[in-house]
């Protein structure tokens, strides 16, 4: 009833953002320009809005014309439509987060690989270099290492003056920045103990863990170090400190396996380890073999997975 007694009923329920659109197509039709169809918003008695879909068309004689229409609810089909574009932005947003972050990730990496090429770099500066092992009379010294990753954890050096021989054997558990970071930490510490003075081997491991210990709870990880030394003097190897087995090949072609699991402790675990180191020794003759490595070599697989 209010459509046909209220002239204005049509127009005023109009949604307001749509009302000049609607405007025009009517004042195109009342112009003859031919039927008109547009899409439009309405708000209804209880407030909601639907969507219509409205044709008009100019009517009559030249006595009398009046504007007709048909209106068909096309509010599910819009309201999917919507749903269909706000999940299209919704996506695109997300490509545009995903990009964002594949571009952070990249700068990160980038920044990950050079620090992890400055600390690789730094642990093969820090080698024992081929030249010096050469000038340590009476011993031929050979040594390597090759990283599994980037960055690894093993760690050997070799410490010589006019009447004794330090070799250090060992490995950090764990990869990369943080395992090779703490490698150079105890190379370190090592050669400055030894430059110290006198060398006693539950003394040295004391202050060594306690720099691990202290160290690595700086660095808030969890990282330890299996480490032993082996002292060569006159033709005997003192060793202390645990870590993998110490290989003996005499002249004679002898193996002798020498395991060190009761002659140190893991640094870094424990404050105090004094109580858990202990010596042995091993005397050596001319043509005799000393083999020290890390679990990397018996770890090792080849390209079929077989250890």
């Amino acid at each position: 009833l209010k459509w046909i007694s209220t002239p204005a009923f049509w127009f005023d329920h109009l949604h307001p953002e749509d009302r000049t659109a609607v405007q025009s197509y009517c004042a195109a039709a009342a112009e003859s320009r031919g039927p008109q169809r547009f899409e439009h918003r309405m708000i209804c008695a209880d407030e909601r809005v639907v969507w219509l879909r409205t044709s008009v068309l100019l009517v009559g004689d030249n006595e009398k014309r009046e504007l007709v229409g048909v209106m068909t609810d096309i509010t599910d089909r819009k309201r999917a439509q919507e749903d269909a574009e706000e999940a299209s932005r919704a996506k695109s947003r997300f490509l545009a987060e995903i990009k964002r972050l594949n571009d952070e990730l990249k700068r990160e990496n980038s920044r990950m690989s050079a620090e992890l090429e400055v600390t690789q770099r730094l642990q093969q500066m820090m080698l024992p270099r081929d030249e010096d092992l050469r000038r340590i009379t009476n011993l031929d010294i050979s040594g390597s290492m090759e990283a599994a990753t980037e960055v690894g954890g093993d760690y050997y050096d070799v410490v010589s003056n006019e009447k004794s021989v330090v070799f250090g054997i060992g490995d950090v558990t764990g990869h990369g920045l943080e395992s090779g970071v703490i490698a150079i930490m105890v190379q370190t510490a090592v050669r400055t103990l030894l430059a110290s003075g006198h060398y006693e081997s539950w003394k040295f491991f004391e202050v060594l863990n306690r720099v691990v210990y202290d160290n690595t709870r700086l660095m808030n990880c969890d990282r330890n170090v299996t480490l032993s030394l082996l002292h060569y003097q006159d033709r005997l190897v003192t060793i202390s400190g645990q870590h993998e087995e110490v290989l003996v090949v005499r002249e004679n072609g002898t193996l002798e396996r020498h395991d060190t699991v009761n002659l140190g402790f893991p640094l870094g675990l424990e404050e105090k380890i004094s109580n858990f180191i202990a010596e042995a020794r091993i005397p050596l003759q001319p043509g005799d073999v000393m083999v020290v490595y890390t679990d990397g070599i018996t770890e090792a697989i080849n390209r079929a997975g077989v250890a």
